[in-house]
């Protein structure tokens, strides 16, 4: 009658994570744009140990969350040109209030940010 019981339990919790999964909304536009002022900060502290090269690629991971900012902003609707302004308005301004923050804080955003595709 256990055994029962855990085989119950297990089945309904692959079926609520699996009805989260599926009714799971696409990322907001704005949390890929607050990571990308996020990388952009990053790139920008100076830190002696850390090569050119790994400022630069710090530097490309911004500029891929400003890519899936303006394609998740484009679903949207508006001007290509339209979106990609907002879009990087918007990565200016938390980019200078992430500037303002400790390292340790513009990591904590970083290790939060969603994984791109591709």
């Amino acid at each position: 009658m256990r055994r029962l019981g855990w085989i119950i339990a297990a089945c309904v919790a692959t079926m609520a994570s699996t009805a989260v999964g599926a009714g799971a909304k696409p990322i907001d536009w704005i949390a890929y744009a607050d990571c990308a002022a996020a990388y952009q900060a990053n790139a920008r502290l100076t830190d002696s140990d850390r090569p050119a090269s790994m400022t630069t690629q710090i530097s490309d991971v911004a500029s891929d969350y400003v890519a899936a900012a303006v394609k998740e902003r484009a679903r949207m609707g508006g001007q290509k040109s339209a979106v990609r302004s907002a879009v990087e308005a918007h990565v200016t301004r938390q980019a200078k209030l992430f500037g303002r923050q400790t390292r340790e804080t513009v990591e904590h955003t970083i290790d939060a940010c969603p994984q791109l595709d591709g």
